[in-house]
Parts: structure tokens; sequence; C-alpha cells
């Protein structure tokens, strides 16, 4: 695959380079933290239109009021249950893609210097994190561990070494992943993802298009250069496009049997993610 003249590689990050999403743990970490910019009326309405009826904001707001005025903070953990509650509703009655867009609510209302520095220190200490520590009250959870997947690291660092242009494109937002780049010997400069259209340096609820998710993947490569896709590497349906479009594709192999069936199919390159976790004596 590296042999042969220098072309232009595209990787997945969430669970592809890491094991985890270094987006939805950043997500949960501004959840559990206090850091919503729900003093803002754009955060209400945006949760409002379409996805809650307007009786609902309005129990959600005086959670809110009673945690800012009263530091209540059983109030405030109810309102995060709800709202991560929120999200996997969205995620499975939406789809994916629905609910990577439905997180712009819980980014914006900050700076990217802001959200960088979050993300940096999610990115650092989740990586010393055992165990899954965060368990909604429904049953759900939240794994937030990360782990750089050293076998990938190393992968990048052949492609790099033999003048290959790599590139990570994540559909998390591009200034969260933008802080782990440099871990991967990359610029954060070589990072496309989500981004927010803002206003006097301040991210709004807005999306950027394309967001780069599945097709929006390779609109965003192709917004970059005209230059063939030599590899691609992702994990998920979401990278579909991505991998169908490279001239070589490696699936990191979640166990989702339909995606399988595509890549044997296209002659895909697949590992299964247990055993590159294993290799990493993730468990």
């Amino acid at each position: 695959m590296i042999s042969g003249p220098p072309q232009l590689a595209c990787f997945d990050f969430d669970n592809t380079l890491i094991r985890g999403d270094l987006g939805v743990a950043t997500m949960q970490y501004i959840l559990t933290n206090g850091l919503l910019r729900a003093d803002l009326d754009e955060f209400w309405e945006q949760l409002q239109d379409p996805f809650l009826p307007v009786e609902t904001i309005s129990v959600w707001r005086d959670l809110w009021r009673a945690f800012r005025k009263h530091k209540d903070t059983q109030s405030y953990g109810r309102l995060v249950e709800e709202i991560l509650g929120l999200y996997f509703t969205v995620s499975e009655e939406e789809g994916p893609e629905a609910a990577y867009r439905w997180t712009r609510v819980i980014y914006s209302g900050m700076s990217e210097e802001e959200l960088k520095k979050i993300a940096r220190y999610v990115f650092v200490e989740n990586q010393k994190q055992s165990r899954n520590d965060f368990i909604l009250t429904g049953g759900r959870s939240i794994d937030i561990r990360l782990r750089i997947r050293k076998p990938l690291l190393e992968l990048i660092r052949l492609l790099k070494e033999r003048n290959w242009e790599v590139w990570i494109i994540t559909a998390s937002p591009e200034c969260c992943v933008q802080v782990a780049a440099q871990e991967f010997g990359l610029e954060p400069s070589r990072v496309r993802g989500m981004r927010l259209k803002s206003r006097q340096g301040i991210m709004l609820p807005e999306i950027e298009e394309p967001l780069t998710f599945n097709d929006g993947k390779v609109k965003a490569i192709r917004e970059i250069t005209s230059s063939e896709i030599g590899f691609a590497a992702g994990d998920a349906f979401t990278d579909l496009s991505m991998l169908l479009a490279a001239n070589r594709s490696l699936l990191i192999d979640h166990g989702d049997p339909d995606l399988r069936s595509i890549g044997e199919s296209a002659g895909w390159w697949i590992q299964s993610a247990d055993s590159i976790d294993s290799w990493l004596n993730v468990q």
C-alpha cells in the first residue's frame, strides 16, 4: 500500500485513530461540568426546534435556573440526564447524522479557543480512565475512555516518511480534533471536521456545510484537493463514501456485518477493532 509514488491518505479519527470518541467525551465534560451556555436564549431555541415541545423546554429552563441561582446540583444533574437522553433519542430515531448536527447546540456559545482548551484537557485526562464511569439513570452509558491506537499512529508515520499527504477527516468538531493531531505528527491544519459558523469570535449553533459525515467527507476532501484518495481508513457507515472513494481502504471492524460485507466485496483491508485494542492491552 505504501509502495509507489506518494498520494493522499485520509483517516477518520474517532474509533479509528483512537479507541473512543473525543467529540462525545468533550460533550460529556461540557455537560457534567456546568459549562453549557444555557444562559443564552439561542441555546433553548435550538433545543426546541425541532426536537422538544415548549412545555419541556420550560421545565428544563427551570432546572437550569435552580442550578445557576441556588447551586442546586440535583436539578442540574437531572438536566444533564435529560439532555443526554435527548442526544440518544435523536441518534436512535433520526440517525447518526442528525445526532452529529444536534451536538452543535452543546458546542456553541463559546470561542474555538475555549473549546480547544476543554478538548485538550479531555484528550489527556480521558486516556488515564481505566473504566467507563459515566452511566445514565436509564441504563445507557457513555464510554469516555480514550486511547491512541499505536498501529495506526505507526502507519501515519510511515506514510509521512514516504511523503504522503495525510489528513484527518472527522465528523467531530474540527477544533476538538486539532488538539490531538500533533500526537499523530500532523499539523492542526491537516484536520477537517465539523465547523460552526461564528460571530465576533463566538461559535454559533450553525454548521458550515458540508458536515463531514459520509458523503460530506468526500465533499470536504474535494474542497481541499482534487487529488485522488490513495488510501482511506474508517470504522463506520459514517465513513462509507470516503472508503469507497479511495483506491485502497482499511476498515476498523467493530462488528457491523453489513459494513464488513461491503468491505469484503470492495476488497478492503479489514482489521478487527478488538484485535487492535487487545494489542494495546485496553479492556
